[in-house]
């Protein structure tokens, strides 16, 4: 298992050091999801941190990756007793994909990312118990990036994914980040 650690890291450092772009982004997304017949859900607010490298593959494509720290919260309500709980999930997420490039300035991405499970909370237990939550998750992602200044810009993306916990499902989300160049 360190190996596999030691392996990720070296790639991403190796990623990065030939990126023709590297920035930091943070934002926020609004989480939502279904659970089991009995119950409802309200969609959260979450926010998301972390870097992001693009190496050219060709003049108008190239690879995507980073390194982003996410939450993906969520309010189950019963629906018989209406007692509410606050799911909260964070994620060590390592997006992979390829962005095709409009612009110098512009791109649509797709691809998913690699989401290994931080920390999980309810505020409820009585309402839901967060039981057998998958460790590693791999969310489906798409979006657009582009500048508005020159080292300034937005990550506008769209993230759906399936089972994350026993009867937590089909999670889904959009967000925006603002997003910080060094090129």
């Amino acid at each position: 298992m360190n190996f596999l650690k030691i392996f990720a890291l070296t790639s991403l450092i190796s990623v990065y050091s030939m990126a023709i772009g590297f920035g930091v982004e943070g934002g926020f997304r609004q989480q939502s999801g279904d659970v089991a017949t009995g119950y409802s859900t309200s969609s959260q607010v979450g926010y998301t941190f972390g870097a992001v490298g693009y190496m050219d593959i060709s003049e108008k494509l190239a690879f995507r990756s980073g390194i982003m720290y996410t939450q993906r919260p969520l309010q189950v309500t019963s629906d018989l007793t209406k007692e509410s709980s606050n799911v909260s999930m964070t994620y060590f997420d390592v997006p992979v994909g390829l962005m095709l490039k409009f612009e110098e300035w512009m791109g649509a991405y797709a691809g998913v990312a690699l989401s290994v499970n931080l920390d999980k909370t309810s505020s409820n237990t009585n309402v839901i118990k967060l039981q057998d939550v998958k460790s590693l998750v791999v969310p489906f992602q798409f979006g657009v990036t582009f500048k508005f200044m020159p080292e300034m810009g937005l990550n506008l993306y769209f993230e759906q994914f399936g089972d994350v916990a026993d009867g937590l499902k089909s999670y889904r989300s959009v967000g925006a980040n603002l997003l910080f160049t060094m090129d």
